[in-house]
């Protein structure tokens, strides 16, 4: 299977619903590559609250993602931002201003099958789409893929668990069973 390395800048919105009614809005981005499903295909990251930013946030946050080839030439990953505004009210969670989705295969399409293009930077500005369905404000960022490899790289972001013997119990410093009693 053929991976391609995604690197994103997340780098502003322009005229973004204002949701906060008594408090001056601080948003932020969350980045993510999702299936049709919603189910996600990589970690989430996050951008820094713009405290200043309001309606017009900056933030000039780098992503980088591995996406598989395969599953996105079907159609089936798309790029998600969602943006969200920090609440510092204890017990309330921060609040909804809208979604940008982008077809992994629309970006790559800019791109084609020349790995010599890698290093080239596109620039894009999407709609942000509300929670009522309208469409208000623009999101901007930039990406580049990087060379096609035939394995991801391992995520340093990803915590790895303990790892496993064949019976499925952690392994350390101690002991593992290989059998159980009364089974063979």
């Amino acid at each position: 299977m053929s991976y391609r390395p995604l690197e994103l800048v997340i780098q502003s919105a322009q005229g973004l619903k204002y949701v906060n009614h008594l408090k001056k809005m601080k948003p932020y981005a969350v980045v993510s590559i999702r299936d049709h499903n919603n189910i996600p295909h990589s970690s989430e990251s996050k951008t820094s609250v713009d405290s200043e930013g309001g309606s017009n946030p900056t933030w000039n946050c780098n992503v980088k993602f591995t996406i598989s080839l395969a599953i996105a030439q079907e159609n089936h990953l798309d790029l998600v931002v969602k943006l969200k505004s920090r609440r510092k009210t204890h017990g309330l969670r921060d609040k909804d201003i809208g979604e940008v989705c982008v077809l992994i295969s629309e970006l790559l399409k800019c791109f084609g099958d020349d790995d010599d293009a890698a290093e080239d930077e596109k620039h894009m500005s999407k709609n942000i789409v509300t929670s009522d369905g309208e469409a208000q404000g623009a999101l901007a960022f930039s990406y580049k893929f990087g060379r096609t490899v035939d394995h991801p790289p391992t995520d340093p972001n990803v915590k790895q668990g303990p790892k496993r013997g064949a019976n499925g119990f952690a392994r350390g410093n101690h002991q593992v069973p290989t059998k159980f009693y009364g089974y063979e």
